[in-house]
């Protein structure tokens, strides 16, 4: 075959192998806080500079009072008929935000709720509260992947749901879950819906690690003794229908990444090197650097080592000259919902020309110079790097920007996995006997291995199995390497574990230790920690009937990631039944 033949086939080849991407707009919005019912509520509140964070004095909350962003009074939900499904408190807010959402974009409903139109939850703890006094009989509304199909019945959707439950990074996972499913053409639509609630289970596990501050938070200043909690519901409804939008410049989501600190599961990075490298790649995937960047709207806790550690990401990330805000004094820490409802309020600031201050803030505490200011200002803005951190070493970074300055490439290379191996083990009885006959076949000397929950010894028994035979994994970079993991439980059994000790020995003296294993993600965390994987890790909560389907579709979303190495499947553990199902793969 002549030279000029061989590059043509290979030109051909190359083309087949590429992807043409579509865009992932946002065509409405709706935020259900403690300072209004919408996005226009709550965006003319914060402009006026109110907060919702209070001193809470409700012993069914807490024993003591403390400062936190309580909605004290609900939305009309008499619209939300009830199906039958005795809606909770957290499943009305949820279903009053998507359709305060809807009502917005302008879509019409069928238009949302018809074809390829597929919900996504974003949420830490779901409807935890249904747990109190009822840990011997747990309400099957209480699993989330229930909470989830019960809202898509309402809605009527026709695609299954899918619930990202990666601590506080969840609600910018699952923007940046849903961008992908649109850009890859698998739904016209997804609605995106973050949502938590402050009950005594998160107050008194917050308390237990002494990180709630004594007054309204202050992020980023000398003075900042500790976040504040609050709660919330929102909705991001995203399309590729461009033309169903009415907006001539709508926000378009350029770029995002999930990463692991794989260094501490309830300290972050000292160095800043996860969520640097989140912002990093997120700006890459947009092909933009930190001069095209006209704010940052930061994860802000006021925590003293998180905003430490984000000061650094900042910089590792040359964003060290862009404005930096943090909206955790308007709202507090809304969890799940935080990364749904601040990214709501990035597009408002876009869209309005306006720079929204960081309340409270007065001199600089952090060790790194970030550009933070208490005051709101005018301005013309274009796009935005939202960020996000959280237990379990996670970090997330997304990219949201105006269309008409949007650098959106528009394709990606199609690659294709390879096996590399495989590990199963299931049962009902022996759990312990089990897992310790793994760690000693193994010659494991692991000091930390069995003071961590029982989901979390199964992950890392099962992900060390994958591993173990694996000569090649320095061939991988720490970035390359990830995790993509599912169950039907969370962290369920944790959760029983971390209730039953306040309702026994009361929320102040809740363990901290018990508390961190309540996210399901911990469970990568843990394996990223011991293997140096600092790459993408999200972990979802479905049905237990998908588990069959949700393998092959967590495979098709780590092939949307930027990692090369990825150990993706199920892990769930609950009341002594155990059942891991995961395999390593490598890109092709």
């Amino acid at each position: 075959m002549e030279q000029s033949s061989i590059f043509s086939e290979l030109a051909k080849e190359m083309e087949n192998n590429r992807i043409r991407k579509k865009i992932a707009y946002v065509a409405g919005d709706s935020i259900y806080s403690p300072l209004g019912f919408s996005t226009e509520e709550n965006m003319r509140a914060i402009y006026l500079g109110k907060s919702a964070i209070h001193r809470v004095s409700d012993p069914l909350m807490f024993s003591k009072p403390f400062n936190g962003a309580k909605i004290e009074k609900e939305a009309d939900f008499s619209s939300i008929a009830d199906n039958g499904e005795n809606f909770t408190l957290l499943e009305k807010r949820i279903i009053y935000s998507i359709e305060d959402a809807i009502k917005i974009s302008g879509l019409s409903p069928e238009s949302v709720k018809c074809g390829k139109t597929r919900l996504i939850i974003a949420t830490t703890k779901g409807n935890i509260d249904l747990l109190e006094g009822r840990c011997g009989n747990i309400d099957k509304r209480a699993y989330l992947g229930e909470l989830a199909l019960r809202i898509n019945r309402y809605l009527g959707l026709e695609q299954k749901p899918l619930v990202v439950s990666n601590a506080c990074i969840s609600g910018i996972s699952a923007l940046v879950t849903a961008a992908r499913l649109i850009e890859y053409d698998e739904c016209d639509n997804v609605i995106v819906a973050g949502a938590d609630l402050m009950t005594k289970f998160v107050v008194s596990g917050f308390e237990a690690f002494h990180s709630i501050s004594e007054t309204v938070c202050t992020p980023y200043d000398v003075k900042r003794d500790g976040l504040s909690l609050g709660e919330a519901a929102g909705t991001v409804i995203l399309t590729s229908l461009r033309s169903m939008l009415a907006d001539n410049d709508p926000i378009v989501i350029e770029g995002g990444s999930v990463t692991n600190d794989s260094n501490h599961l309830s300290a972050p990075s000292r160095t800043g090197d996860g969520l640097g490298e989140a912002m990093l790649t997120a700006m890459g995937e947009a092909r933009i650097s930190g001069s095209s960047v006209d704010f940052v709207n930061a994860h802000g806790t006021a925590t003293i080592y998180n905003d430490e550690m984000e000061s650094r990401a900042i910089h590792w990330a040359s964003l060290m000259n862009v404005p930096v805000q943090s909206l955790k004094p308007y709202w507090g820490h809304t969890l799940g919902a935080s990364g749904i409802i601040e990214s709501i309020a990035s597009f408002w600031q876009i869209k309005n020309s306006l720079l929204i201050g960081t309340k409270g803030f007065n001199e600089a505490g952090v060790p790194m110079e970030i550009k933070v200011s208490p005051h709101h200002r005018e301005c013309a803005l274009s796009r935005c790097v939202k960020s996000a951190s959280g237990f379990g070493g996670c970090n997330a970074a997304i990219v949201f920007a105006k269309e008409s300055v949007s650098n959106y490439p528009g394709t990606g290379r199609e690659e294709k996995w390879s096996e590399v191996s495989s590990f199963k083990l299931t049962g009902e009885i022996n759990f312990d006997t089990i897992i310790r006959d793994h760690y000693k076949e193994m010659e494991m000397k692991d000091i930390k291995f069995f003071k961590m929950d029982d989901l979390s010894k199964l992950g890392v028994i099962a992900t060390a199995r994958l591993l173990g035979g694996f000569d090649s994994l320095d061939k991988y970079g720490r970035f390359e390497r990830g995790f993509f993991m599912a169950n039907s439980v969370s962290s369920l059994e944790s959760d029983i574990k971390h209730q039953r000790i306040t309702e026994k020995e009361g929320d102040l003296l809740a363990s901290p230790a018990v508390f961190v294993y309540t996210l399901p993600n911990i469970v990568l965390g843990e394996s990223a920690i011991r293997n140096k994987f600092q790459g993408e890790n999200s972990f979802f909560v479905a049905d237990a009937s998908d588990k069959s389907e949700i393998i092959g579709e967590l495979l098709s979303l780590a092939q949307k990631s930027s990692l090369k190495l990825v150990v993706a499947g199920w892990c769930e553990f609950l009341n002594g039944n155990f059942d891991v199902d995961l395999k390593l793969y490598k890109r092709e």
